[in-house]
């Protein structure tokens, strides 16, 4: 018999790094990422529930979100924001990242399983 899952009422952003992203991050460091994989891992952004996910849906959630996403992104490689590259528009923003949008999010995990 299969479990019940909860579907919340949030979308998702998938965030990933751009090959400008790690030729940023390498260029900060005298000693190059040795394992680059490990840069172009995702993050899920959890964000606003919207009718569609469609390319008009998902561009007004990014052109909420899109400066939050690229800071937290970039915080997590190197701290210091003034070496951070300028993101004023989406089209900066998409140079670093690429993002697939879903408007389903399922929760696979009980409500207990949650640490508050």
């Amino acid at each position: 018999m299969p479990e019940e899952f909860s579907f919340i009422d949030r979308c998702a952003l998938v965030v990933r790094p751009t090959w400008k992203f790690v030729e940023w991050l390498n260029q900060l460091d005298t000693d190059p990422i040795e394992d680059e994989a490990s840069v172009y891992i995702s993050t899920v952004y959890l964000v606003e529930e919207v009718d569609r996910m469609d390319a008009l849906g998902t561009a007004a959630l990014l052109d909420a979100h899109f400066p939050s996403i690229a800071a937290n992104e970039f915080e997590a490689w190197w701290t210091e924001p003034n070496d951070w590259p300028p993101i004023r528009t989406i089209n900066e923003f998409f140079q670093y990242f690429e993002v697939l949008a879903s408007e389903t999010v399922v929760d696979l995990l009980s409500d207990e399983s949650y640490d508050n």
